[in-house]
């Protein structure tokens, strides 16, 4: 039989219509969030999404993936996901950035999160730890983060700093909006148009200095490390707590000697300075404010990542499971995830809220009523070293 070339084009044509079409059918359920061309069959997945199996010989299910967990396409909204590559698709998102399992929340073996690798305060980057460099981390970790963290409330309990005074105020929520939200990574944002290359050195000259506000002092300038090849993310940000709340360990570690010098007596030994106990104590009381103005955004950034769930979907994008965002690799109510961080997270989140209240209410009349109700409070509310830290935070409202 004879064809013209014309003829076996059209044919071939239909033949690799047909083909597309089949090959695209197993994709057509997830909305926009995966398509799939036509042409070569390969699926296009949008940023900012994982897509893989749960169970082996399940359906493939879809979920939004944190910042740096998944690949990302800086040039494009979708990836490319080649056709041999959609019955393994999880590890193929997850294999650029050394990360594993359900929504890349976990680090391939001999890796580990990094203590400092986001800007945003978040750990996102796996970085490969062995048990050697673990243990000199340590050193490192306690060196580049506690010991600022000593000096900076030092500095301020000697010289009285207030950092509650209206300007002084602004200004730290100004760098903490700064240093938490605004990230500039993008290809498309209109930085990289400007400052090209730069944008990365444009971005530590804001993140450096605003972070210190954070109480992020060294964490933009120093090169990631890990501390445990067996850590993972949420450990990462329990450590966040320890960093957050290390001012009060300060503070209480200087009341308790301040209360033995009389045993020891130190201060025969110091200039007279030491005799001022009201100017101390004035200036631990400014110590706790400074505490609670930099720590508490901290805190909150930290609750907020270790509670925050995602929804994986179907094919037909229904939700099916509730797992743990930045955590992939547990559901929502693992119970040793519940007890080990959710719990903590939910204490400190209490705390928080209330903190606000109790602080935003003195000296309300029906507060002092109740007080004067209650025999045990009397003796505390309001007390000299209560009211000059309620006092400090009236203060900012009222300049």
């Amino acid at each position: 039989m004879n064809l013209s070339l014309e003829s076996i084009l059209i044919i071939l044509h239909l033949v690799g219509l047909g083909k597309s079409d089949n090959c695209c059918a197993d994709c057509t359920n997830y909305g926009t969030i995966v398509t799939c061309d036509p042409q070569t069959c390969d699926w296009q997945l949008s940023n900012g999404y994982w897509a893989g199996k749960i169970t082996e010989g399940g359906d493939i299910f879809v979920g939004m993936c944190p910042r740096g967990y998944c690949l990302y396409n800086e040039s494009d909204q979708f990836i490319q996901i080649p056709r041999d590559k959609t019955e393994t698709i999880g590890d193929f998102l997850c294999n650029g950035t050394r990360r594993m399992g359900i929504l890349c929340g976990q680090c391939q073996p001999g890796n580990a999160p990094a203590i400092n690798s986001a800007g945003s305060g978040y750990s996102n980057e796996c970085v490969q730890c062995d048990g050697w460099s673990s243990k000199v981390n340590w050193v490192y970790y306690l060196l580049a983060v506690y010991v600022p963290l000593l000096v900076v409330f030092l500095v301020i309990i000697v010289f009285n700093i207030r950092l509650t005074t209206g300007p002084l105020n602004s200004f730290i929520l100004f760098a903490q909006v700064i240093s938490t939200t605004l990230d500039i990574k993008h290809e498309s944002s209109p930085l990289n148009v400007v400052y090209g290359r730069g944008t990365s050195a444009f971005e530590k000259s804001y993140q450096v200095p605003y972070n210190l506000f954070n109480l992020n002092i060294f964490g933009n300038l120093l090169p990631s490390f890990c501390l445990h090849e067996k850590m993972n993310s949420s450990d990462v940000l329990l450590l966040r707590y320890v960093e957050g709340f290390f001012p009060v360990l300060i503070i209480i570690a200087i009341l308790l000697l301040l209360r033995c010098q009389r045993w020891l007596k130190v201060c025969d030994k110091l200039p007279s300075s030491c005799r001022c106990k009201y100017r101390i104590g004035t200036s631990l009381v400014q110590a706790f404010a400074a505490f609670v103005m930099l720590s508490y955004n901290r805190l909150c950034q930290t609750s907020a990542f270790l509670l925050t769930p995602v929804m994986l979907r179907d094919p037909s994008l229904k939700a099916v499971e509730e797992r743990i965002f930045f955590q992939g690799d547990y559901s929502s109510w693992d119970s040793y995830y519940v007890v080990h961080y959710k719990l903590p997270a939910y204490v400190v989140t209490v705390l928080l809220v209330a903190a606000p209240i109790a602080l935003l209410h003195y000296p309300m009349i029906w507060v002092e009523r109740l007080v004067s109700k209650v025999g045990c409070l009397r003796k505390v509310y309001p007390s000299a070293s209560i009211a000059i830290l309620l006092d400090t935070f009236q203060g900012c409202f009222k300049d």
